[in-house]
């Protein structure tokens, strides 16, 4: 199993500079954030010689795309903001295709005005789930259109806030475009991240998801009755069930560390999981 990064967790530099310090860590494999090499994370406009720039330094240090953010607000109240979100969406859609990267991922949306990971409690709503279905029709359009595919993840903050929601989702739509980022430390709620609570949340998650699953994060959740992120290995996420869960999927592809604030702690985090992948068979 490859081994990859998310680049939100390092500050924002040339993608020259990024991807060279990548790899120094060892990791095989990126996740790209725009936002992550000096460009907005949702551009209007991304030059030919940004994604030539991509590319070499990614042959360069011998490193894989595996996915693209393409995060958005697509229940935001305001509808231009919607709308300029898919407009740009498809702007991102183009650079997979040309990056040869297959992922587009996706926020399902939060009726907060605060953040994209704010909860709001209109969430829940039909009106909510109604509107994120009509983004959802776009995007799945400009999906179609690039033979691309989109990744959804279950997330505490946004409407798509369980497995069954997502599943639903999944559902209503029924295409082999629309697929699952399992990130274990995303399917706890507040009161809710407890060890004891770890595997039979993951397991139920799986039960619902795993045959959906594209691509897996790991990220980890500090045992708290909030919802606070932690580095992997530093939390209370069983990577070991983790990764014997994608094994009993039939999952192939790569992890994708995220949620490392510390650069310090990304050695400890990558060699945490490079040993329990060994011990996995994966």
């Amino acid at each position: 199993m490859d081994i990859g990064i998310c680049t939100t967790d390092f500050s924002a530099q040339p993608v020259e500079a990024l991807f060279a310090k990548i790899a120094g860590y060892g990791f095989s494999q990126v996740q790209l954030d725009f936002a992550s090499i000096g460009e907005e994370e949702m551009p209007a406009r991304i030059e030919p010689g940004l994604i030539e720039r991509i590319l070499c330094a990614a042959r360069e240090n011998h490193l894989e795309l595996v996915a693209v953010n393409g995060t958005f607000n697509i229940i935001d109240l305001d509808q231009s903001v919607r709308e300029q979100g898919i407009e740009r969406f498809e702007v991102l859609a183009r650079a997979c295709c040309d990056l040869g990267c297959p992922i587009l991922t996706l926020c399902t949306g939060t009726r907060s005005s605060e953040t994209m990971w704010s909860w709001h409690p209109d969430n829940d709503s039909e009106l909510a789930w109604q509107d994120m279905m009509r983004s959802m029709r776009s995007l799945m359009a400009i999906a179609e259109r690039y033979q691309i595919i989109l990744g959804i993840e279950t997330e505490a903050a946004n409407v798509i806030s369980t497995p069954e929601r997502a599943r639903r989702l999944m559902d209503a739509f029924a295409s082999p475009l629309l697929k699952v980022i399992l990130d274990g430390a995303n399917l706890f709620h507040r009161n809710t991240a407890f060890p004891e609570n770890v595997q039979p949340t993951l397991k139920h998650a799986f039960d619902v998801l795993g045959q959906d699953i594209i691509l897996a994060h790991g990220k980890d959740i500090a045992h708290s009755a909030e919802i606070r992120f932690a580095a992997p290995g530093m939390g209370i996420i069983d990577f070991d069930y983790f990764l014997q869960l994608l094994k009993t999927y039939g999952y192939k592809d790569g992890m994708i560390l995220h949620g490392i604030e510390d650069e310090a702690d990304i050695p400890f985090c990558i060699a945490m999981i490079r040993a329990k992948i060994a011990a996995s068979g994966l």
